[in-house]
């Protein structure tokens, strides 16, 4: 049987209980899967539990339909199934998950909610990974494009997994994002390797929407999103992930105008980092 002590990811034990097996359960499941059929007696001296707790936790096990009770010869004994039967709760909880995206579309679709008009103003704060993904997943309510300043790379902290997601989300709503930058060494890289090799990245079928500018121009840090009435900023430096929501139509009208004056000044990125290889190597993303 696995080490019980052991709660590294990938021991036995610890794997069970994230499917919500409780512990002395997983620990008779695990005895049983490595022996013939066992009794409770057996169990019991084996494992030094109480008889009444193997009874318990067998029960529970069976409601999770990895054992059997085997009768032979008037005594009973348990039997481990195969761990595959755990796939069975796998596409259960899959299905749920499908069901529940599948509501919650329509329910936005369907639910109206009336603005509040006698706020003119509202500001939001985030903190943390998660913070920052509903941060970034925000900026999909966009009506029209987006347009902001970014040094990129927040796909380490937010995940492949879920850049992913937003990448799709975001062309299925064929959104746009123009960006200036700073032609700084790491940024550029950054483009190279991720957004111009064709990745999963929601730019990197369109580097013509990426200008950039000197910093003696415009310091960036960051990154800025400016979509509808909404100016969104996330800082993740200094070992700290923090972001601002702030909804005022006539602040983001002013930004939204500064913007449009910089991207006419702005230069291709290609003028700095040369034009897409039509053969470049796909890299893993980052956003």
């Amino acid at each position: 049987m696995a080490d019980s002590s052991d709660n590294t990811p990938t021991n036995p034990l610890t794997l069970l209980k994230t499917f919500g097996v409780p512990e002395v359960a997983a620990k008779i499941y695990l005895q049983l899967a490595s022996n013939p059929p066992l009794s409770i007696n057996e169990l019991s001296s084996q494992l030094t539990i109480p008889r009444t707790t193997i009874y318990d936790n067998v029960e529970k096990l069976i409601e999770f339909k990895l054992v059997e009770r085997v009768f032979k010869h008037k005594s009973q004994k348990i039997k481990a199934y195969p761990i595959d039967t755990l796939q069975t709760m796998v596409d259960e909880q899959q299905s749920k998950a499908d069901q529940l995206a599948t509501s919650l579309d329509a329910l936005k679709h369907n639910l109206v909610i009336s603005p509040n008009f006698n706020t003119l103003t509202e500001v939001r704060y985030y903190q943390g990974v998660k913070g920052l993904e509903q941060l970034m997943w925000n900026t999909l309510k966009a009506k029209n494009d987006m347009v902001g300043y970014s040094t990129y790379g927040r796909r380490e902290f937010v995940g492949k997994a879920f850049v992913k997601r937003y990448v799709e989300e975001f062309r299925r709503k064929r959104l746009k994002d123009r960006v200036i930058i700073n032609p700084l060494p790491d940024t550029l890289d950054y483009l190279k390797k991720y957004v111009l090799t064709g990745d999963v990245h929601q730019q990197s079928r369109s580097p013509e929407l990426i200008r950039y500018l000197g910093e003696n121009e415009i310091y960036i840090s960051g990154d800025t999103t400016i979509y509808n009435d909404t100016f969104s900023v996330a800082y993740w430096l200094s070992g700290e992930v923090v972001g601002i929501e702030i909804d005022n139509k006539e602040f983001v009208k002013t930004q939204r105008s500064i913007f449009e004056s910089l991207w006419k000044t702005a230069k291709p990125i290609s003028e700095v980092i040369g034009k897409r290889s039509s053969n470049a190597t796909v890299y893993d993303s980052s956003l």
